[in-house]
Order: C-alpha cells, then structure tokens, then sequence
C-alpha cells in the first residue's frame, strides 16, 4: 500500500513530466456510472487481502524485526536487491490448498459483499499466471509468478469468493521494484542503476497484465490500482489505453482514482482515502476507505495491536454514515493463514451485521453534521440511529423535526417512546443497550425529515470537544488544513494571516456553569505574541498566543475559564492582534466542566 510521507521524500526528480488531464474514457464512463455502481453502494463493505513474497518474512528479515507498519514493504525496509529477495523468499512461499476457501467463507462469515486481492504488489510479483515474457521468465528474479506448480492464485481466490456469493476483484501496483524500465520512483532503499528506461515498454507490460486480469478470471467487481504521484500519474501508465481496455473487456467493471494523484480526486469511479475517515466524507462523489485491522496490511509477526470488534463495527458505521464503503484488509501468512485475532473481530462484526445489517446495506449518509452519541444512516423513509454512548438516563435527543409512525430497537423487543419537543425527537430508550459495539433504533418517518441547526452537544462526561470540521471560519484566508494523508492525518485550523478573520461553533448546553477552556495550540516562536479571545456572550477569557516550536508542534494549554448558560450559545476564538506571520494553528478546543 501507499506510505505517502515516505514517497514525498523518496521520489526521483521525473525524466518526461506527464500532465494530470483526465483519460477521455472517465467522460464515457460516467454516462453509465449510477448503473454500474449499484451494487457497490448497496454493499457497503468488502474485503482487502494482502498476500504476495513479503509474507514468509513477516515484517523481520535475517533475523531484525523492522516496527515499520506496512510489512509488506519488508524489501525496502530491509534493503533488501530484487534477485536476493526472490532467492529467499519464493521458498518459504507455500498457499496452502484451500486457503483462499477460508478467506473466503470468513469474509461471508463478517457479512462483506465483495473482495480485492493484490495480484501484483510493488515488489513485481504476480499471485496470476501470466504470459508476460518477463513474468515467465528473467534474469533478474527468475519470473514474477508466484503460484504453487499446478496453481493459479488468482483463479483460486476469484473462483473461492463468488462461490459464497462476493464479487472478486483484484488490486494491481503500478509500481515495479523489478522490472527494468519500470518508472525509478518510490524508491526502495537498496541502490538502482542509473541507465536510461523505456518506459513505454513498461507501459505496455502493465497493460498486458490489465488485459489478462480482464480476460482470465470471469467478470471482476473492480480493477484496485496503485497509485500515483504528481510527477507520474495518468498517462504516464497510459491510462487511456488501461480504461479503454477494461470498457471493452468488462464495460460493466469498476475503477478506483489511483491512476491519477491524490487519494480523494475524481479521476475514477471511487476515491481511496487510506486508513483514515474523511471527518465530513466526501460531499458529491463515492469513496472507499481501505483500512487494517492491525497497522499493516501484509503480514506482521510483530504487530499485535488488533482492531476488536466494536472498534471494527464502529468504524463500519463511522465509514457508512459519512456515505462510504470500508474496504477492511487481512493479511494471511506464508501458507495463506489468517490471523486468529482478525478472524475472531470479522466474525464479531458478521454477528453484529445479522441483527443490524438493514442500518448499513444500502444506506446513504447520515442528514446530521454530527451527533454526539453515535451516528446514523438513512435508506429511504427509514432512519437508523447508530447508538455507540447509551444515555444513562434512557433519553436519547436526535435534533430533528420529524414524523414518527413506527419505532423499533434492533435485537430486542423492549419498547422505544418518542416525544417531538422543541429541540427535536426525544427518545425513551431501556435501560441497557441491546449491543456492546453499537444499537440500533430504527425509525419509520412519514413526510420529511428536518434537521436542525448544527450545535455540538456535551459528551458523557459534560465536556464538550470543538473541532476544526465543527467550526464556522469568517473572514479572509482562515481555513483547515490537513496534515498527513495516510494513517496519521490530523486536522488543524490554519493559515491565520489577517486577524480579522475568526472561528465560531455552535453548542447546546444542557448544565450551565463554569467550564475550562483547554486548547491544543501550535504556534512558530517567531510568530508568537498574538493576543486573542474566547468568548460566549459576556463571557470571555483573554490570552497571549505561546511559541510551541513550530507550526505542527502542538501544546495543550488551558486558556481560562467561561461561564456558559443553559442552551444554545456560541463560542468564538478571535485574534485582536498579530505580531508574526500568523495568529496560531488549533488543534482541538475542548469545554471542560469544573
């Protein structure tokens, strides 16, 4: 997979820059598009397998465990030359029979409708049998096919999933680590040659890979790639001819956006933001958070630091109720194993998904900006509330203008009142939830639903926590910014030039009283000095922006306390002046009753 703060770094300056224009073909394909998307937003959730020459070394080699996530970049971390890895590798590489069988009987046991296997990963390895000359043989690895004599992986793993009912499909990396005239970028760390490459003869080495995928293994979900960078991105893979080439062979395939930059950019049917969740989505296009369930997505010895399954489950609804699809990674071992700990979460998620599947199959985005107990999803005149914080005296407040002619608690028989009030739905709830990981109340509405103005509620502990998404930016040039874009993406209010600019949120508050104002504050000391206020109505707390070493070096600091009244309020951060080349970076803003 992509390790982008790594690539930045890593890659060569280009030798015949290519432009970013989009192929043709993405015009042709949107006039079908809605059709051939159908069933991908009614699944809603699939699975990722990474499985290739990097798992017999299990994030170690010659003995040295390498804490990096993502081990299946094992021949960069370690340095490893091209004929020195498939020497040691090929093996120790034994799928055992049936092995795709049980991937595939566990991703229909965690209730996923469809899955993508790496048919060729960075390293130029490929799980297909291919006719490529170079694939059949060379002198550099030996061949890039990797399947037990007698096998095809590709075959197996296709044939495995739509027997229990998902659609295959196969991720392909554009990158090459071995191949001769493969583009010399995302570098791995053992020393290149310096001659000159023909790249279109790598060119059209992908394409034949493409057409075999295409033509080999029955009709496909998707073809996976991977990815792109500004200065190799689009044609510089012939895309083009790639996209022609799948309408042609399957008109009725899917496409992801890497073979153009950028996680979230339109150039293909779904974006692939990595490992992390959009905190609002992405407004007016489909997209597919490929995530792990450790940190990495080959196989790790080393890692356990596993997803349960209610950090699984909640994050499916998290992924769903922002209007995407979670593509959720296992990593087999050498002989195709997968790991005892991500069995056991999927098949927690599969248990969960046959009493609550109807509140993620099929639906489309939650109509809040946000809620405070859980999230929620919508499917025609059906609203699901997907209730992760219990409210411990049984009312849960969904702010809402809506009619109400059926209620029911998902798994359970107990009864759910609801009461229209001025703020909205006000529900009944038992006393204990029905599900540990997440409830579900199901409401049947008649006529429309009206949300109501966006206020950040109080947490379960009475403290309120104000983001960067959460606020209002007024005036000149004051935005949010994102830093990271794979795993460890954070978000900041940034870019503070004028000190006419501000920031505001929203807040219901249900306890009036004095409340800590905590801040995560990051400020470059030679900008430091601006004064600034927080303020709710009367109240205001003044302060003197701190340097904290630079602008993505974060301090927590409490700014005082406000007293805040019973109900709807705002808080406003203003700057009323501006020593350096800008006010501050914020982090986080939270309320915290004393």
């Amino acid at each position: 997979m992509l390790v982008a703060a790594l690539l930045a770094a890593a890659v060569l300056a280009p030798q015949d820059p290519q432009t970013a224009a989009p192929a043709p073909q993405l015009a042709a394909w949107a006039g079908n598009r809605d059709a051939r998307m159908a069933w991908w937003r009614e699944a809603r959730f699939g699975m990722f397998v990474h499985f290739g020459l990097y798992a017999p070394a299990g994030g170690s080699w010659n003995g040295k465990v390498y804490p990096q996530h993502y081990a299946e970049w094992i021949q960069h971390w370690a340095a490893v030359p091209c004929a020195e890895y498939a020497a040691a590798m090929k093996p120790l590489f034994h799928p055992e029979a049936g092995c795709m069988d049980a991937w595939a009987e566990l991703a229909a046991a965690a209730g996923m409708r469809y899955a993508v296997m790496t048919s060729k990963h960075h390293d130029g390895f490929t799980l297909f049998e291919s006719k490529a000359p170079y694939s059949l043989a060379n002198p550099i690895t030996g061949g890039t096919n990797v399947s037990p004599a007698g096998r095809d992986l590709a075959r197996e793993f296709a044939d495995a999933m739509r027997q229990r009912g998902l659609r295959p499909g196969f991720y392909y990396s554009l990158l090459d680590w071995q191949h001769p005239e493969a583009y010399p970028m995302a570098l791995p760390a053992y020393p290149l040659d310096k001659r000159g490459r023909n790249h279109e003869d790598y060119k059209a080495y992908v394409r034949a890979h493409v057409d075999e995928l295409l033509s080999n293994y029955g009709e496909l979900a998707t073809i996976w790639f991977d990815y792109s960078d500004k200065q190799r991105q689009g044609e510089a893979w012939g895309a083009s001819a790639l996209l022609q080439l799948m309408r042609d062979k399957q008109p009725g395939i899917l496409v992801n956006n890497r073979l153009y930059e950028g996680l979230e950019n339109k150039n293909g049917d779904y974006g692939t933001p990595e490992k992390y969740v959009p905190p609002t989505g992405l407004p007016g296009m489909d997209w597919e958070v490929n995530h792990t369930l450790n940190e990495s997505y080959g196989y790790s010895a080393h890692d356990a630091n596993w997803k349960d399954t209610t950090t699984v489950v909640r994050l499916l609804c998290d992924v769903v109720s922002k209007g995407g699809n979670l593509l959720l990674n296992i990593g087999p071992d050498q002989k195709g194993r997968v790991p005892e700990p991500a069995q056991a979460a999927l098949r927690g998620v599969g248990k969960w998904l046959q009493t609550h599947g109807e509140a993620i199959y099929g639906t489309t985005a939650s109509p809040f900006a946000q809620l405070p107990w859980g999230r929620a999803t919508r499917k025609a005149d059906m609203l699901y509330l997907l209730v992760f914080d219990w409210p411990a005296d049984g009312a849960l407040r969904v702010p809402a203008k809506a009619t109400v002619d059926g209620i029911r608690l998902l798994g359970s028989s107990a009864p759910v009142a609801v009461a229209a009030t001025d703020a909205g739905l006000l529900l009944e709830l038992p006393g204990k939830p029905t599900d540990a990981a997440c409830s579900v109340v199901a409401l049947h509405l008649t006529g429309d639903l009206a949300p109501l103005p966006f206020a950040v509620g109080p947490a379960a502990d009475g403290a309120f926590a104000l983001t960067p998404h959460d606020a209002t930016l007024h005036g000149p040039q004051l935005r949010i910014e994102q830093v990271g874009a794979v795993g460890d993406v954070t978000y900041n209010l940034g870019y503070w030039l004028d000190p006419a600019a501000h920031a505001s949120w929203p807040i219901v508050v249900e306890r009036a009283g004095r409340y800590a104002a905590v801040a995560e504050i990051a400020c470059k000391d030679e900008s430091a000095g601006a004064e600034c206020t927080l303020a709710c109505g009367d109240a205001k707390v003044a302060f003197r922006v701190a340097g904290t070493g630079g602008w993505q070096r974060y301090r927590t600091i409490e700014l005082g306390e406000l007293t805040l009244p019973a109900g709807r309020s705002e808080i406003a951060l203003r700057a009323t002046s501006k020593p350096g080349e800008a006010v501050l970076n914020l982090r986080s803003l939270r309320l915290v009753p004393r």
